[in-house]
């Protein structure tokens, strides 16, 4: 990964090419960034850049030999740890059990998060960093490099460490020589204190909605569509990416089903389409109904502003306008999106599904028809 390749984030790429070049890169840093910000890209650029043979002044070369292996995560001197899923086996899992489908998801979804990686493999159980991974990180690093100066391990979600993190407090306070420990962090209230006292933080800024537009145009995306799912995505380059490969948003289509249903009354597809629903993961459960609140809200803001500033995709200002066209009134929203968190809450806290959604779909309906 180059640096040119990481979005936005300049001032932050700068400093950190002079504190390698300096030789004053801390040995243990914290990459801090919300989800889509670009922090595991920056990652990779760093370790690019630190082992290339023939430095820039403002990236690496892309020729020689250690940046040919980085574009494809195959450098021997930089070790990879991030989240994994039991394999059934008594031995518990370590991420060289995934490192192959993990390259082939990095370099498809370098912006993609924990979440997208677990559906990736296919797998809605909760990912875990094993107190066996951080044993082999160590072992790893206690090895002498193969061919650059410098071993680094890359860290991709630490929040995913329990305590079983404190196993590697002593090599981030003293490691060995020519060792770069970079974490990869997206909720720093999520990472153990004594990990995060222990690094140097780094924190990635917001992308902008103009730096979100020109990378989805780099990608292909026509310029009126990038600059509507960037506007949409806050931020977020990889809400946005996903936003711009779909004609029509899934959610937006289990949305327009599910309001069918219920205005409609009837009974057995939305049935059908409760079942449907609680057999998706939970994230997914969870994304669906934190996205009809966001709709509820921009319902309010179309009703008092207009649809001049409005950040929505043509289906999704169609549907909101529907809502308002039906008299939804502005008392029942905030009791919506009350019922709809509280839903949120208890999925995260293992609700059955099927009795969940059947409550929040008849409870809506209630407040739908009331009027």
């Amino acid at each position: 990964m180059f640096f040119r390749e990481v979005l936005g984030q300049r001032e932050l790429k700068e400093k950190i090419i002079y504190l390698i070049r300096e030789g004053r890169l801390p040995h243990a840093i914290n990459l801090l960034g919300a989800e889509g910000s670009g922090n595991l890209p920056l990652a990779l650029a760093i370790a690019q850049y630190i082992n290339c043979k023939q430095k820039l002044p403002e990236d690496s070369c892309g020729v020689c030999s250690a940046c040919v292996k980085m574009k494809k995560l195959q450098h021997p001197d930089v070790h990879f740890s991030f989240p994994t899923v039991s394999l059934g086996k008594q031995t518990p899992p370590t991420s060289k059990d995934f490192i192959v489908p993990f390259r082939n998801f990095v370099l498809q979804s370098p912006y993609g998060t924990a979440t997208d990686w677990l559906d990736f493999l296919g797998k809605e159980k909760q990912g875990n960093i094993t107190a066996l991974e951080c044993r082999e990180i160590i072992q790893k690093l206690l090895l002498r490099s193969f061919e650059s100066e410098y071993k680094i391990l890359i860290m991709w979600y630490p929040e995913y460490l329990g305590k079983e993190g404190n196993i590697l407090l002593k090599l981030i306070e003293e490691p060995t020589a020519k060792t770069i420990l970079i974490f990869v962090t997206e909720s720093v209230d999520n990472l153990l204190l004594t990990i995060q006292s222990r690094t140097q933080l780094f924190a990635l800024k917001r992308l902008s909605d103009i730096e979100i537009k020109e990378g989805l145009q780099a990608l292909g995306v026509d310029e009126v569509k990038a600059l509507q799912c960037a506007r949409i995505a806050e931020g977020n380059f990889n809400e946005a990416l996903k936003l711009s490969q779909n004609s029509e948003d899934e959610l937006l289509l289990l949305t327009k089903n599910w309001l069918n249903y219920l205005y409609s009354n009837n009974g057995l597809q939305l049935v059908q389409w409760i079942m449907e629903m609680a057999d998706s993961t939970k994230e997914h459960q969870k994304k669906f109904l934190a996205y009809i609140i966001q709709l509820l809200e921009h319902a309010l803001r179309l009703k008092h502003s207009g649809s001049q500033q409005m950040a929505l995709l043509e289906g999704e200002l169609k549907l909101v306008q529907t809502l308002l066209q039906k008299g939804i009134d502005e008392k029942v929203i905030p009791q919506m999106t009350g019922l709809l968190n509280d839903a949120i809450y208890h999925i995260e806290r293992n609700a059955n599904s099927k009795i969940l959604f059947h409550h929040v779909s008849l409870q809506t309906q209630g407040l739908l028809l009331k009027q």
